[in-house]
């Protein structure tokens, strides 16, 4: 997956795919939001991955280069998943017996910032985005998370599917039992 930096980012894609990502994007958004989680499913490419590692605090060293912000990402995850594993959540949240979610968590995503660039394949997008989420869950359990979101659409015969999703937290701890249910 590309750099965050990458200056191509917003360059080179029309008006009107560009609409297209954004609508997908909050579309998502909306599925996760009202907890469609079966058919958020759908919108994932059978090869999908979706991570969301850990990030390490990593300190400068005078006279070498600039620490970048893949510098600071973990192997270790709070989410490596497949489409298959995501689906095993998907259907465990329906039977009751997710004991993290019961009661439901309420969540918005609030998705900003988004930047298309051609991907690495015919047919593909590579997008950036940032991500607010808010939970809340029974009185005492409110959170936020902020961050960037590293995603490959793909086009289809369905339209638009995420492919691979890499979410980079602002934050370097975080309660992964506060998380909920996907970014």
């Amino acid at each position: 997956m590309s750099h965050s930096s990458d200056d191509t980012l917003g360059t080179a894609a029309s008006l009107e795919e560009q609409h297209a990502v954004e609508q997908f994007l909050y579309r998502e958004a909306r599925l996760l939001d009202e907890r469609r989680y079966l058919d958020w499913l759908g919108l994932l490419t059978d090869d999908c991955t979706y991570r969301v590692p850990i990030r390490e605090n990593v300190l400068a060293v005078r006279g070498k280069p600039p620490v970048t912000i893949d510098d600071e990402l973990s192997e270790l995850a709070y989410f490596d998943d497949d489409k298959l594993t995501l689906a095993a959540k998907v259907l465990r949240l329906g039977t009751g017996t997710s004991w993290g979610e019961n009661p439901p968590s309420r969540t918005r995503r609030i998705v900003s910032n988004v930047e298309i660039a051609p991907g690495e394949n015919p047919g593909e997008h590579l997008v950036h985005s940032n991500l607010v989420l808010h939970r809340s869950r029974r009185v005492d359990q409110v959170s936020q998370f902020t961050g960037q979101r590293r995603d490959v659409l793909r086009r289809t015969d369905k339209g638009l599917l995420l492919a691979r999703r890499l979410v980079v937290l602002d934050m370097s701890i975080c309660d992964s039992s506060h998380m909920g249910n996907f970014f």
